[in-house]
């Protein structure tokens, strides 16, 4: 496996990761009165991880483009 092969797979584990645990804390959530404490610690939780997603998904595409040449995708 090439340097980016390995790259790209720990890069989308980790996302797929931390999605896993977004897709957890808002199952959790739909369960609480937004006014418990709990509540707000998880959406800050929530907050947290999604902050992290961009810049890992920015890194993904990045080594993707390496992978393709160097040639960069339009951003959506």
């Amino acid at each position: 496996m090439s340097d980016l092969e390995g790259d790209f797979r720990a890069t989308s584990e980790d996302i797929a990761a931390d999605a896993a645990r977004l897709k957890e804390i808002e199952e959790q959530k739909a369960q609480l009165d937004p006014a418990e404490p709990r509540a707000q610690e998880l959406s800050a939780e929530s907050e947290r991880i999604a902050r992290r997603l961009v810049p890992k998904t920015v890194a993904e595409r990045e080594i993707t483009d390496e992978a393709n040449g160097g040639g960069q995708t339009p951003a959506s």
